[in-house]
């Protein structure tokens, strides 16, 4: 009877820890792709405006603020949500594919640090230095200028680029394990993985043009993954 009562919490621990995950996948996906609507909304769709300081801080007020909405949304769609996914399925997986899969939870975890610490320097500044820009100082004019384009580039081109490497062994490892293991969307998320190891070679040798597009792809394919993945988990029963 003991024993039954222990596998019986067990199954409702391990139920409530899938239904979570779902849900966070959901939620996380949903607001990813309200971050990209809003980016578009401040960047008016070019996003290389965003390295023109003259061109970019002299936008609307309301631009900024739908960028600095866009950050925050960022952190809370395309990077804290994975800390969830990702430690739910290196637990799910790591008994029949070994330390790999540490590794690729080690990498989730960086990967989610470096996206919040970009995103989080762009909305820290991007208000203080549009205020700067506007107050008719031409010396301030051109400090805050110089000041933006040094963070955009820092974090756009430097931490963001970085992302690449990790994000990529996590979904390519993680997503072939899915598949080995007959889950749903393994593919998808390999594809991921190999647009994120796309981006990164771009970033690195200054294609920005094809960085540009591989983004645009996965920007999409990301939070479709974690759409279809959080809705698979929510269905599934546990038996």
């Amino acid at each position: 009877m003991y024993a039954v009562k222990l596998g019986k919490i067990h199954l409702l621990h391990a139920a409530d820890g899938r239904r979570l995950v779902g849900w966070v996948a959901i939620i996380g996906a949903l607001l990813g792709w309200i971050n990209v609507g809003l980016y578009i909304a401040a960047t008016g769709g070019d996003f290389s405006v965003v390295f023109k300081p003259e061109v970019f801080l002299a936008l609307p007020s309301q631009a900024h603020n739908y960028f600095h909405s866009a950050m925050v949304l960022d952190t809370l769609g395309f990077y804290l949500p994975f800390l969830i996914v990702g430690g739910y399925l290196g637990a799910l997986l790591r008994n029949e594919h070994g330390t790999v899969i540490d590794m690729a939870t080690l990498c989730i975890v960086i990967y989610v640090v470096m996206g919040i610490a970009g995103a989080s320097i762009l909305f820290a500044t991007v208000s203080p230095l549009a205020a700067m820009h506007s107050a008719g100082d031409p010396l301030s004019k051109a400090a805050s200028e110089a000041a933006w384009l040094v963070v955009a580039n820092a974090t756009q081109h430097g931490l963001w680029v970085m992302e690449g490497p990790v994000m990529a062994f996590w979904g390519l490892t993680i997503g072939s394990a899915m598949r080995a293991s007959q889950m749903p969307y393994g593919r998808l998320l390999m594809a991921v993985g190999v647009c994120y190891a796309g981006g990164f070679v771009a970033g690195v040798l200054g294609l920005s043009q094809l960085a540009e597009v591989i983004q645009m792809v996965f920007i999409v394919l990301l939070p479709l993954w974690a759409l279809l993945t959080g809705v698979a988990l929510l269905r599934q029963r546990v038996c």
